[in-house]
């Protein structure tokens, strides 16, 4: 009964991490020489010009990069998966600090299907954590992107971002970040378990009631086989995401010349999104 017992928990486990750890095939998009990649051309000069000045003077004083990306999403991937394998293979900011953030916008075909993510490094998720970064989409960018303003919804999210790790790290920019950071401390109330966090109890009390209720999953009988398979991307549904922990492969190293260079960093998933 115990060698029983074991063998359906490693089942019900690997089956959780097919689907919730599912490995991409999608194609990552080359590093650029900008700390921006506008594949669907929605950033204006300005913006464009914010998002690489801003960038170099954050670097030089806390070597966080916070990226800014616009890709199509024709095959409705998950934002925060696909996000998460971009952030690792760019390796946005410093190796040791892991404090690099992926502001990614992805555009479908379907109506509602259209997703804003902020990912984040290791290193900066407890200044950013789910709960402000929901808060970042919701005060400065969602509006703004249901309106069909998308230069302006990334500039004020990554503005919003930029205060709070100048912030974080105690330093001065070239611009005044007080009232981003005032919108959001004026919210910064009690969070509550993040998103995240109920996942994981959740997963937990499934595998548990799995092992007390063992005949009511899989049958009676003898196990029947397990087949393999490759996992894409889960697909994308509407609504909101907060993903954290989930841990993807490195992909190449940084140094990709010009005005950006990936500093090595990572990330597990941190963050949250948002669909419109």
């Amino acid at each position: 009964m115990g060698k029983a017992r074991f063998k359906k928990l490693w089942l019900l486990l690997i089956i959780f991490f097919c689907l919730f750890q599912s490995k991409t095939y999608a194609s990552i998009p080359s590093p650029t020489d900008n700390y921006y990649l506008d594949k669907l051309n929605l950033l204006d000069e300005p913006t464009k010009e914010n998002i690489n000045k801003t960038n170099k003077q954050l670097e030089d004083k806390t070597g966080s990069q916070v990226v800014v990306m616009t890709l199509p999403n024709p095959d409705d991937l998950e934002g925060n998966y696909y996000g998460t394998e971009i952030f690792n293979a760019w390796k946005i900011g410093d190796q040791e600090k892991d404090n690099g953030v992926l502001i990614l916008l992805l555009m479908s075909k379907q109506k509602g299907h259209n997703q804003i993510n902020i990912i984040t490094g290791y290193g900066i998720e407890g200044r950013l954590n789910d709960g402000k970064i929901g808060r970042i989409i919701d005060n400065f960018m969602l509006d703004r992107l249901r309106d069909g303003a998308y230069s302006q919804a990334l500039n004020e999210g990554f503005n919003a971002v930029v205060g709070e790790i100048a912030a974080e790290y105690d330093v001065k920019l070239e611009k005044d970040y007080t009232s981003y950071q005032n919108n959001l401390s004026n919210e910064n109330s009690e969070d509550g378990l993040s998103l995240k966090t109920i996942f994981i109890l959740l997963i937990i009390f499934i595998i548990v009631s799995s092992i007390i209720n063992r005949n009511n999953y899989f049958g009676g009988g003898g196990g029947g086989g397990f087949r393999r398979r490759r996992y894409t991307y889960p697909r994308f549904g509407p609504g909101w995401s907060s993903w954290g922990g989930s841990s993807f492969g490195g992909g190449s190293s940084g140094g990709f010349g010009g005005g950006f260079s990936g500093g090595g960093g990572s990330s597990g998933g941190g963050g949250a999104g948002r669909s419109f």
